[in-house]
């Protein structure tokens, strides 16, 4: 049996690989972050040595390489692990596991210093537009990860992808030409570590290739803004290019949600109504960290003036 993506962006463990996952867990150790806000380097290797060897797991993690990583791809994967979360003792347990292996693909990160590593998602009723997190730093996260502990009862709250790169290939020329100026702002700063400095006003095309720049999309950065601006305009007009080619998907209980950020915008819909009937403990609960690539920038940011 091998690692299957049904869909193309759903990954399922095999059910070997699971069993093993769940009898090497008691090993695995508390994480612990260097003063970069990353997994240490010691937590890496050890996740890395207990985890070594195990039958498919080469496999799973070259498949989650080639949906994360692939320049023509949609720039995302979900794996489903609830039958590794079953499995567990405890959700500790089970969450050190999903740490553990989300090290193979890339190096969790806490960007907020304040933050848990893994930090529960608000439950707001209202919609989540389409953004990339922290995308008023020079060196946003490179993937964000969002673990499903409960879906909505309601059955709502739809997580939302959409191909930022494609949506400014739509553009016409004078509107992505804009989107390089550094006219954008977001927000107040927070205190963070890991991500670079922070940069107010911010390109939404910062003139780096894909593999080390980001398309700084959020749409707070146009709200309250004049709509006669040519900037808000513009940046109108590649929200609106994001929502024609975005795909729209529930998470069940143990779908983890990884997406690249360097080619992905994500968001969710808003949730089903009568959240205040719902019991706390049985609400809608994701869980999400930050990960960085392997491989560190390097490249400086070329922007308009």
């Amino acid at each position: 049996m091998t690692c299957r993506s049904v869909p193309e962006y759903r990954v399922t463990l095999p059910k070997e690989l699971v069993a093993d996952l769940a009898r090497q867990a008691a090993g695995l150790p508390e994480w612990r972050l260097g003063n970069d806000g990353m997994l240490s380097p010691e937590t890496a290797a050890r996740y890395h040595g207990v985890l070594a060897g195990l039958p498919y797991l080469a496999e799973f993690t070259t498949t989650c390489h080639q949906l994360l990583g692939a320049p023509d791809g949609e720039g995302f994967a979900v794996l489903e692990l609830a039958e590794l979360l079953d499995a567990a003792d405890s959700e500790e347990a089970g969450l050190r596991t999903v740490t553990a292996l989300l090290s193979l693909i890339a190096t969790p990160l806490r960007a907020f210093d304040r933050r848990p590593l893994w930090e529960p998602l608000s439950t707001n009723l209202a919609i989540a537009p389409m953004h990339i997190d922290v995308v008023n730093s020079t060196l946003p996260p490179d993937y964000i990860a969002q673990l499903c502990v409960r879906p909505d009862p309601r059955g709502q709250g739809h997580s939302l992808i959409s191909q930022a790169r494609r949506a400014v290939d739509r553009l016409g020329y004078a509107d992505a030409e804009l989107l390089t100026h550094p006219r954008y702002v977001d927000g107040s700063s927070f205190e963070f570590t890991g991500v670079g400095e922070e940069w107010q006003p911010f390109p939404i095309l910062d003139g780096l290739p894909p593999s080390e720049g980001f398309v700084r999309f959020t749409d707070k950065m146009l709200a309250d803004a004049a709509p006669a601006d040519p900037y808000i305009k513009a940046g109108r007009a590649l929200e609106r290019e994001l929502i024609v080619g975005q795909r729209r998907f529930p998470l069940g209980r143990g779908d983890l949600l990884i997406a690249n950020q360097h080619l992905c915008c994500h968001g969710r819909e808003a949730l089903g109504n009568g959240q205040e009937d719902v019991p706390e403990d049985e609400r809608r609960l994701v869980l999400q960290i930050f990960l960085r690539g392997q491989v560190r920038h390097t490249s400086t940011p070329e922007v308009v003036a």
